[in-house]
């Protein structure tokens, strides 16, 4: 299952349903509310987005259907263990200044309202994962 289009995350206009988890730098997405600000990573973009790919792939269910090596973005189906209804993931890695970056992550499900969570669980699961081998800049 292809997610229907690109997520262009400065323009994004979440659901009204509370079944999706947003995550980017503050600032970024300008019609939309976010859960939470993305880590700083002490590693360039492309870097980052080896090491997210290599998390998410892993990763039970998972396919990754969209990928723009140039562009710095995936997207990702992740579907549920019992009824394999699809939740969708969209990723966009972006390089800051000093040899560091971050990314914005839009985790969404197709279908029904709530979602119990997961979304965002699965998100912050794929983060720390991620933060094992890039990682965030100290505060």
């Amino acid at each position: 299952m292809p997610t229907s289009e690109r997520i262009d995350f400065e323009t994004l206009k979440r659901a009204r349903t509370p079944n999706t988890f947003l995550m980017a730098p503050e600032g970024l997405c300008k019609n939309a509310k976010i859960d939470m600000a993305a880590p700083v990573y002490a590693v360039p973009a492309a870097k980052l987005r080896q090491e997210f790919l290599s998390v998410a792939i892993a990763q039970p269910r998972t396919s990754h259907v969209f990928a723009d090596e140039p562009g710095l973005y995936d997207d990702f189906v992740v579907r549920s263990a019992l009824f394999r209804f699809p939740d969708l993931v969209a990723v966009k890695f972006i390089d800051l200044k000093g040899k560091t970056s971050t990314l914005a992550l839009y985790s969404r499900s197709v279908y029904g309202r709530s979602d119990l969570g997961v979304n965002r669980k699965r998100s912050l699961a794929w983060l720390a994962q991620l933060s094992v081998a890039a990682k965030p800049v100290k505060g």
